[in-house]
């Protein structure tokens, strides 16, 4: 008896003791800086968006979150790279729509798994595409760019730099019945600069990539692809306004960790990440840049991910679409 109870007491010391070491290392994390990996080029509308967020979220948690663009193959090279990360909660991933719901259905190179390689830390926002041209291409609105394309099939090109982009053109091309050239970019920020020289003419993109050029007079935009307007360009119509109903296309942006990232830690970036929202001064860097903020649970994202993945899997196949 006396064996058995010391056995018990051992076991629940020991217990205690593994409680008490986690306990501990929670309260500790962060201990040195986290790595935000950006799986697209600096400059563009993801990575003007995770540094606003990692900003905010580095003075709440005590650690720099220090953004890494790793670009390449639409958004597979950093995106593989975090999923293969040590699941310590010193490595976060850029997540967006393109990444997890587009890219497996697309790209045959994609080769890690949306839904088992990575733990969900929170959404950052939602937004829709707007439809930008070169003034130089002659157009203002979609109605004459409907024209100038039908005139000349495959005389006008565009550029993407991300496999939602690329595809939201592909499909607004069949609902509106045209047919353009795709050049293709590794990154948001290179499509831009080609789109502001006039080598490529036209682009689908996230507002936080071209509204400053807008602003500017340097692009002309034509529509947004959301079921409603753009807070940042109310005055532009929606696609479906101008007489095309059955398209929508909206984008979302998030951060997720490695798989077997400890749920204590999930939760402590989830907060930071939720807190930083909630700022006004942060929703407002981030509507100035064309992005409407929007956070969520760790739980929210997951099921969003899982959603987008079924539905953007359905309508890719639904468009004939084969993988690149």
């Amino acid at each position: 008896m006396k064996q058995m109870i010391q056995k018990t007491l051992g076991i629940a010391a020991l217990l205690a003791g593994i409680a008490m070491g986690a306990s501990t290392a929670l309260a500790d994390y962060p201990e040195q800086p986290i790595r935000l990996i950006v799986p697209f080029s600096a400059g563009g509308g993801t990575d003007i968006t995770a540094r606003i967020v990692a900003e905010d979220m580095s003075k709440t948690l005590g650690q720099p979150v220090l953004v890494d663009n790793r670009p390449g193959a639409q958004g597979i090279v950093g995106t593989k790279e975090a999923a293969g990360a040590k699941p310590d909660g010193y490595t976060m991933v850029f997540v967006l729509q393109a990444t997890l719901a587009l890219n497996p259905s697309l790209y045959s190179a994609t080769n890690y798994d949306p839904i088992k390689d990575f733990e969900p830390i929170g959404q950052i926002s939602e937004s829709p595409y707007v439809v930008v041209v070169h003034p130089n291409l002659g157009v203002k609105t979609l109605a004459e760019l409907i024209t100038k394309a039908k005139a000349a099939p495959g005389s006008i090109n565009f550029a993407s730099g991300a496999a939602a982009s690329f595809l939201a053109s592909r499909l607004m091309q069949q609902a509106v019945g045209i047919e353009l050239t795709h050049i293709p970019y590794n990154g948001s920020g290179p499509a831009i600069t080609d789109l502001l020289s006039g080598r490529v003419s036209l682009m689908l993109s996230s507002p936080v990539s071209v509204l400053p050029h807008i602003k500017a007079g340097k692009l002309i935009p034509l529509a947004v692809t959301g079921a409603k307007r753009s807070p940042s360009l109310p005055d532009l119509p929606t696609v479906a306004e101008l007489g095309y109903p059955n398209f929508e296309v909206s984008g979302w942006y998030g951060f997720a960790a490695p798989a077997g990232t400890p749920k204590e830690f999930i939760d402590k970036l989830n907060q930071a990440l939720v807190q930083a929202l909630a700022k006004p001064e942060v929703q407002a860097g981030l509507e100035k840049s064309g992005v409407e903020g929007k956070a969520s649970s760790p739980e929210e994202l997951k099921a969003l991910i899982a959603s987008e993945l079924t539905r953007w899997t359905t309508m890719i196949k639904e468009a004939g679409i084969q993988p690149e």
